[in-house]
């Protein structure tokens, strides 16, 4: 599992979810990190389901993702990332 590294970030970790009812992520929405694997990561709302580890297309300004033929991938984690959902996305090409 990667690491940031631009800069160290608390909270909410790659591979991670938080849920709408969840305590809100510290990091605005379109915030990007890099991480120890190479790739960038994007903080972004699912504007409906996403399976685990799947392409993403971003929406701007509002800085959602949905399943489509996009340049980020969801995280991958058990049962995907559910619709309002705050994730980290992986831009998939280096």
């Amino acid at each position: 599992m990667p690491r940031f590294t631009t800069p160290s970030l608390p909270g909410l970790g790659p591979n991670r979810i938080a849920l709408a009812g969840d305590p809100a992520v510290k990091q605005a929405l379109g915030t990007v990190f890099s991480g120890d694997d190479g790739h960038d990561y994007m903080l972004a709302k699912a504007s409906a389901a996403i399976a685990s580890a799947a392409v993403c297309i971003l929406t701007e300004p509002a800085m959602t993702m949905a399943t489509g033929a996009g340049a980020w991938t969801a995280p991958t984690i058990s049962g995907g990332v559910p619709s309002g959902a705050t994730a980290w996305f992986r831009k998939t090409a280096i």
